[in-house]
C-alpha cells in the first residue's frame, strides 16, 4: 500500500491538491480512498485465493500481519479471517 504522496508524485500533483480533488469528487480524502481500495483488494484476495490473512497482508505491503488485521478490522468491522470464513460460507 502506498500513501497519498506516492500517487501525487506519479500524477505530478501535490498531495494536498490530489486530496482536495479526490474530496471534491468523492467526498472523501485521498487517504480514505486509498484505504478503501486497499481493503477492497484485501477482500478480493481473501475470497478468490487460498491466502490467509497474514499472506494477504504481506501481499498488500503490510510488514506486520497484526497491523493488517488491525486495519482490516477497523475498516471492515471484523477480522480478516472471520470475514473470509463468513463470505466463503455464503458463496
Amino acid at each position: 500500500h502506498k500513501d497519498v504522496g506516492f500517487y501525487a508524485d506519479r500524477l505530478r500533483l501535490s498531495a494536498v491538491h490530489l486530496s482536495d480533488q479526490v474530496r471534491w469528487v468523492t467526498g472523501q480524502s485521498a487517504a480514505e480512498r486509498i484505504r478503501y481500495w486497499l481493503m477492497e483488494e484485501a477482500k478480493r484476495l481473501l475470497l478468490a485465493t487460498d491466502l490467509g490473512a497474514a499472506e494477504t497482508g504481506y501481499r498488500l505491503g503490510f510488514e506486520d500481519p497484526a497491523q493488517f488485521s488491525k486495519v482490516f478490522r477497523r475498516l471492515v468491522g471484523v477480522p480478516p479471517g472471520q470475514w473470509q470464513r463468513k463470505v466463503r460460507r455464503l458463496a
